[in-house]
This record gives structure tokens, C-alpha cells and sequence, in this order.
């Protein structure tokens, strides 16, 4: 009797370890600021489509639920002129407000930039990217950007119908 009872005290004593384990494990996690919703984050550049050149505020608001996250673990921009993404400017986040995340960045050329948001919030990863007019282009280069990202979405598109 004695051996069974040993027995079934360590069964009570691994299990209780198991639920304090476990407890610690979700204290951890809300401290990180997980609030532990599913729904993806939602990452949308608040920038119009055509500027002039010169000095500019990125901006881009990131929300998840229809609210604002104002803790992201990170917000980098990347910026490059169409064609030229080895070239590429990374610029990290000056500001928050309320979810809306900015840098500052100088357009020094005429030309069609890209503009992807980094950004990495809640143990999740999202990069949208935004093309954006800055100053004077001609109208046939605009509609051969747009014809192009149109393709490109095209074949995206059929390389997922299969599954």
C-alpha cells in the first residue's frame, strides 16, 4: 500500500507542477503585450498617391480588431524608386500616435517610389506595399507602373488558383 500511495503522490505533484508551469507561461505572455487575439494586425500607408518632391512624413496606421496598436516591436520603412529596390532606404519609425506610426524622408527626385512598411506587432509580420507619384511624370510612365502591377497581380493570382 505504502508503494502505490508514493506512486500517486507524485502523479498529484508532477500535475500541480504542470498548472503552475502553465500559469507562469500566460503571465509571461500577457507581459509582452500579447492580448492574445488571432485576428492578423492591419497595416495601411496613410499617404497620398502623388507629391511633389522634397521633405515628407511616412505614414502608415496599424490596427488589429478595428483598434489601435500603439505597441508594435517594430515599424521600419522601406522606400526605393520603382525598378530600383537594391537601392532601397530603410528608415525605423520617429513617432506613434495612437497607432499611426511616421518618419520623416526627402524625396530628391522626380519619379515613382515604393513605400513598404516593416512592421512587426503582436508576434506577427505585415509589409504592404504603396507606390506613390512624386512630382513631374509623364502619364505614359504612370500607365506602364499600373499595367506592370496589374501583371504582376495577375500572375500572383494564378500561382494560387490551385490551391
Amino acid at each position: 500500500m505504502r508503494e502505490k500511495f508514493s506512486g500517486m503522490k507524485w502523479t498529484m505533484l508532477g500535475g500541480g507542477l504542470l498548472i503552475f508551469l502553465a500559469a507562469c507561461g500566460t503571465e509571461e505572455d500577457q507581459a509582452e503585450g500579447d492580448p492574445g487575439s488571432t485576428e492578423a494586425i492591419d497595416v495601411q500607408v496613410t499617404m497620398p498617391e502623388e507629391m511633389d518632391t522634397g521633405d515628407h512624413t511616412l505614414e502608415t496606421q496599424v490596427t488589429q480588431e478595428d483598434e489601435a496598436v500603439s505597441d508594435a516591436d517594430e515599424v521600419i520603412f522601406e522606400v526605393w524608386e520603382d525598378g530600383n529596390k537594391e537601392d532601397s532606404d530603410m528608415i525605423e519609425k520617429d513617432t506613434e500616435d495612437d497607432g499611426l506610426y511616421s518618419a520623416d524622408y526627402t524625396f530628391d527626385e522626380d519619379g515613382i517610389y515604393l513605400v513598404q512598411p516593416h512592421v512587426t506587432a503582436r508576434g506577427m509580420h505585415s509589409m504592404p506595399v504603396h507606390h506613390i507619384v512624386v512630382g513631374d511624370v509623364d502619364q505614359e510612365e504612370i500607365d506602364a507602373f499600373d499595367q506592370d502591377d496589374i501583371d504582376h497581380e495577375s500572375d500572383f493570382m494564378d500561382d494560387h488558383d490551385d490551391h
